[in-house]
């Protein structure tokens, strides 16, 4: 584990409770997109885009407040605050960590809600290995992805390539005139000079193809994605002390135009956004008895450039050193830590966390925390300059660069506990924020309304989950539930988007002759969507029950089917298409491709 606490760790010996989603937990869902795979689990819920896109909620916080890595650095390419995880394969992911409520103090801005951390693979040069799989489907689910690891002495790497077509578009319930068309690539190598020094580098690639209807015409949406990161680790001979440079960049380029025909107009009629994020970033370790320093500086340039924005490019840069001390004597650890963050824009804001982790028994961890959190002001938000008017209306946004970043004070308190064949959680949370940027309507020009962004919400989340696990033998159950309270202080009124009540369960079986068969259910309760005076606008509760199959035919090669909610069940409002789906894969993987060394 990495993401609770910036060094690798036990999940046993983190401070702050830690939800894993291993590789074979993945593989059981059948999703090909990280989206899929975090809407299953339980307190995460799916939010949908402007217009489109699907990323999550953590603990009642949206998209916009939960910050996503890619082995523990920043994805860029979020529209309009939300980050589309639908973009990102589940075939370049080992792991997901999960660390819900604010973690502001380790990573910064837009942890508020919390931390997801896609993981991918190490590479490794013991063997040579590769797989293929090939997936189709209703609604034009066409899916082909390979991997190849592989390496010689002190040199190894990890390759993935892909391509996912499907006749639908993420975040959009509707299936009519839709469609998206995903290529994607990774790669991850390692040079290890010795024991104490190694060297790491990765490149990951989407090039992605959106297309929706709405009314009478035809959108489209081309998004551009990669990332790089360089990466070195040095580690004393007697393993007291670390030290941990990156450097790290980000792109974004998405291109929107519309039509009143299904062909895409010329790339210079639409209206092109590109994001840019570079990122220098040194982190330092050192062991004591009974005490440890994790220590380390970020320094960040985002850039943007786009017809809206005013002045068409503008920069942030921002620096933020951070500390914490893990001090440990015997069942008990205590971590204080604390972070400073300066910008270029809104200048100095500091976030503290106070953590602790009891162990009454092996069995039991109880965990505690509490920690301010924060979100800076985007680039929309400060410098926006929009004009849309149409027959019968009008209005304009303008950005505020006066903004202040918003704050949260989150309390979060657990209870785990795993036996030999069940394990238990139990987490209570309550997250009080203050400043939510939101827009607000300021004047009317020539019956044009003018809006602009202001810090003006606060309010409260608060809730319980709990998860229960029992094997016996072959098969596998699971459960959880989860509780959800949510208040707008201005307004009084319950946040929207919100379900009071969700929960999930999973039934998985594994038989001797290698058929595996996983049943998951998923139940999302009525949430309010809108509201207008007295009245509002609610949607209803929604079950989806999935089905999986999986064969091994012989040695390497492996056969499954799935149904994606089994009983077509549907609900009006829903970010995403909610009907019945069919599919077939086929997967093959070859564990040792040169038997008896590397290829010459």
């Amino acid at each position: 584990m990495v993401t609770a606490g910036r060094s690798p760790q036990r999940l046993a010996d983190v401070v702050v409770t830690t939800e894993l989603v291993g590789r074979d937990r993945i593989e059981a869902t059948g999703a090909t997109n990280v989206a899929e795979v975090l809407s299953e689990q339980t307190g995460i819920h799916l939010d949908g885009g402007h217009p489109t896109g699907a990323g999550v909620m953590l603990q009642g916080l949206d998209a916009e407040r939960v910050l996503v890595l890619l082995d523990g650095q920043p994805l860029g390419g979020r529209i309009s605050g939300n980050l589309d995880l639908s973009r990102i394969p589940t075939g370049i992911v080992e792991r997901i960590e999960v660390v819900k409520g604010p973690q502001a103090t380790l990573y910064g801005s837009e942890a508020m809600g919390g931390v997801v951390n896609l993981v991918t693979a190490t590479p490794d040069s013991a063997a040579w290995a590769g797989t293929a799989t090939l997936t189709a489907g209703t609604r034009g689910r066409r899916e082909a992805h390979g991997t190849l690891r592989g390496g010689s002495g002190p040199v190894s790497f990890a390759a993935d390539v892909g391509r996912r077509q499907l006749d639908l578009t993420p975040g959009l319930e509707s299936a009519s005139g839709t469609g998206t068309d995903r290529w994607d690539g990774h790669f991850r190598g390692r040079w290890i000079a010795d024991s104490t020094v190694s060297l790491e580098t990765s490149f990951f690639l989407v090039d992605e193809a959106q297309r929706w209807r709405s009314g009478q015409l035809h959108h489209f949406a081309d998004n551009l994605q990669w990332t790089g990161r360089i990466n070195g680790r040095w580690t004393s001979d007697s393993g007291i002390h670390r030290f941990e440079p990156t450097l790290y960049t980000s792109s974004f380029d998405h291109l929107s135009r519309r039509s009143s025909s299904t062909s895409p107009p010329a790339p210079e009629t639409g209206s092109r956004q590109m994001q840019q994020l570079w990122e220098a970033e040194a982190l330092y370790g050192w062991d004591g008895e009974g005490v440890r320093v994790e220590t380390g500086i970020e320094a960040q340039r985002e850039a943007i450039e786009a017809a809206t924005i005013r002045g068409k490019e503008r920069v942030l840069t921002s620096i933020e050193p951070f500390v914490q001390l893990p001090l440990r004597r015997g069942a008990v650890t205590l971590v204080p830590g604390v972070r400073a963050s300066w910008n270029s824009e809104w200048g100095t804001h500091w976030t503290p966390r106070l953590s602790a982790l009891v162990r009454p028994a092996a069995s039991v961890a109880l965990r505690a925390s509490v920690a301010r959190g924060y979100r800076a002001p985007g680039f929309k938000e400060l410098y926006m300059q929009f004009l849309n008017v149409g027959p019968g209306f009008g209005y304009v946004v303008r950005g505020n660069p006066a903004l202040s970043p918003e704050t949260s004070t989150a309390v979060n308190g657990g209870v785990e506990w795993n036996g030999t064949r069940a394990y238990g959680r139990l987490q209570l949370f309550h997250n009080r924020f203050r400043d939510f940027i939101e827009t607000r309507a300021v004047g009317d020009s020539s019956g044009v309304t003018v809006y602009t962004y202001g810090n003006v919400d606060d309010g409260t989340t608060a809730g319980v989950e709990a998860e229960l696990g029992y094997l016996l033998k072959a098969l596998r159950a699971e459960a959880g539930y989860s509780l959800l309270e949510t208040e707008n202080e201005v307004t009084g009124q319950e946040l929207l988007g919100r379900p009071r009540h969700s929960g999930r369960f999973s039934l998985r079986h594994a038989a001797e002759f290698g058929l595996r068969s996983t049943v998951t259910g998923v139940f999302t309760g009525a949430a309010t969507v809108s509201l207008d005076g007295d009245s509002a606008r609610v949607r209803p509760g929604f079950l989806r029950v999935d089905f999986r199959l999986s064969q091994a035919v012989r040695r390497g090669l492996r056969a499954s089917v799935g149904v994606e909610n089994v009983f077509d069940e549907t609900v009006d409002g829903w970010p995403g298409f909610t009907g019945r789906t069919l599919y077939l894969t086929l997967s093959a993987e070859a564990p040792e491709l040169f038997p008896g060394g590397s290829p010459r």
